[in-house]
């Protein structure tokens, strides 16, 4: 049983799916979920070798589609902007989604997803020993290359952020699949392009790191900030314990399973109670 004192509370969802077009779906039902105010969800999640594409990006001016189609690699838009990536087990997405008008850092949206992406660096700092840097658009670069690439998609009600961080990923294989040099036509008006940069894992700074010790210290730093700047606490949830515990408690089942359970197995929000 989860018995929650707090006010303002972010669920943190530990995913343990890795079919790439169920993590997509996971991501749009946590974009149109309810959330009552200061409240969210911060989802730590990995995928299966695929190519993820930008909202507004063409895929055969982004990735070489003969050579994903032979490896049997697909290729998936996602619901934000920014340019594509490749995931693999060696990487480490970051989703935060929480209601658009609870300001933690600002109430502009590039800075405040700057904020967000800062949690991420000083986590990355906790492990690796080197020079970090958040460039201009919103990434992280270790001693000039680029470790994490981020993106948000902002609603009527919503801010939803999307971070992907290299661990251990297959780097020869991500220049092979993504077209390291993009195709467009020059009238292409339509279409944002990727920003390409060199890029390098985590792992070449730190022996010893792994995907499971950087979820560790990305989930002390969110748990630390979101204390100290909005009293917000961690609830923990595993993706399969969710719903094992929505089946014991004989929950109906839902178009939206997992983030309908989550819904239902939290506590009722009580009258007169005051967030800070």
């Amino acid at each position: 049983m989860y018995i929650i004192s707090i006010v303002n509370w972010v669920i943190l969802l530990q995913s343990q799916k890795l079919d790439p077009e169920e993590n997509l779906k996971i991501e749009e039902c946590i974009l149109n979920l309810s959330f009552r105010p200061f409240a969210g969800i911060l989802r730590l999640w990995q995928n299966k070798p695929c190519v993820i594409i930008g909202k507004f990006q063409k895929e055969e001016y982004e990735v070489n589609i003969p050579y994903a189609k032979n490896k049997g690699i697909p290729i998936i838009r996602r619901i934000t902007g920014g340019g594509t990536v490749y995931h693999d087990l060696g990487n480490l997405n970051i989703t935060f989604c929480k209601r658009r008008d609870d300001f933690i850092f600002s109430n502009y949206f590039f800075e405040e997803a700057r904020g967000i992406t800062g949690i991420i660096s000083r986590a990355i700092e906790d492990l690796v020993k080197e020079d970090i840097e958040i460039d201009k658009r919103n990434a992280i670069f270790l001693n000039r290359k680029k470790v994490l690439g981020s993106s948000i998609a902002i609603t009527n009600e919503k801010f939803f952020y999307h971070a992907s961080l290299l661990v251990n990923s297959d780097l020869t294989e991500l220049k092979k699949v993504i077209k390291w040099e993009e195709s467009y036509p020059d009238e292409t008006r339509n279409f944002v392009k990727s920003n390409r940069s060199e890029v390098v894992n985590l792992s070449n700074f730190s022996k010893n790191i792994s995907v499971e010790k950087i979820k560790k210290s990305i989930i002390t730093k969110f748990e630390k900030e979101l204390k100290t700047k909005k009293n917000v606490s961690l609830i923990e949830f595993k993706e399969l314990e969710v719903l094992r515990l929505g089946r014991e408690r004989g929950f109906p089942p839902l178009e939206n399973t997992l983030l309908d359970q989550i819904r239902l197995l939290l506590p009722p929000e009580r009258s007169g109670a005051q967030g800070s």
